[in-house]
């Protein structure tokens, strides 16, 4: 009977172990999906506004460099080419290299449909011409020895070009906890990403060319991430970004309104 006793006791033991870690598990994993939810924000569906932008703004940014010296300056021009049509104009100079990349994109969803960059530097001038239709780009490269090659990729049709994320992410309805992805083809390379945008915080930040109430939007590219500070009041200027894959910090010198 005493025998009895002791093993009933030591099932009755082994139960309650059994209970108490079921109950940890549990509990460890309501723990984990409440922390992985902390750090992901629910994405929304990628919706764009009216441009706050008008046909004629300038905005004009000085480069700091990683090791915090001076590299140049890059400047951005949106004008009006018709109902339907902007073109932003994006001009960089810095360590003896000039590039210029000007892309015409559709209102209100800022498709692209034409770019062109221009890469100039002691050695020559190369350029890149590319042609977006439904989910095909059409590439036309010219070295600096004057070889043009072609090449044809197939993109997503909902692609956007690279060189105008920082711009028409001021057009996305942006507040704190707002989340979003979208597709970004980079014509040079070619790269296809599929980025997240999120609004990261609201700051302050000052630059050359004042104090800018922002919103800290972050864009996640998987291999690399750009931070940028967009204003709050309309019309919502880039302040401030740093690249993310040449880690180049661009602030605001000078920032005039289109008409």
């Amino acid at each position: 009977m005493r025998g009895y006793q002791i093993q009933a006791g030591q099932q009755g033991a082994r139960a309650v172990v059994r209970r108490a870690r079921r109950l940890v598990g549990l509990v460890a994993l309501v723990v984990i999906a409440a922390l992985g939810g902390c750090g992901s924000p629910t994405i929304q569906p990628l919706v764009f506004g009216a441009p706050p932008w008008r046909s004629g703004e300038v905005s004009t940014y000085r480069i700091i460099a990683v090791d915090s010296t001076y590299a140049g300056t890059t400047r951005f021009d949106i004008v009006r080419m018709g109902d339907d049509l902007w073109n932003l104009r994006r001009e960089i100079s810095a360590q003896g290299t000039q590039e210029i990349v000007a892309v015409d994109m559709r209102d209100p969803d800022y498709r692209p449909v034409t770019s062109t960059l221009i890469r100039m530097d002691a050695d020559g001038t190369e350029q890149v011409r590319t042609t977006y239709t439904a989910g095909q780009v059409d590439l036309e490269l010219t070295t600096k020895r004057n070889v043009v090659t072609y090449e044809r990729k197939n993109i997503p049709s909902d692609a956007r070009d690279q060189r105008t994320l920082l711009m028409i992410v001021r057009a996305l309805p942006l507040s704190q906890g707002y989340a979003t992805r979208l597709n970004s083809f980079l014509p040079v390379v070619p790269i296809l990403d599929r980025v997240t945008v999120s609004v990261v915080r609201r700051e302050t930040v000052t630059t050359p060319a004042g104090e800018f109430d922002t919103w800290l939007v972050r864009m996640d590219f998987g291999d690399s991430r750009t931070d940028a500070w967009i204003g709050v009041e309309a019309p919502h200027p880039l302040v401030k970004y740093i690249d993310g894959r040449n880690r180049g910090t661009f602030e605001l010198i000078e920032f005039i309104p289109g008409q």
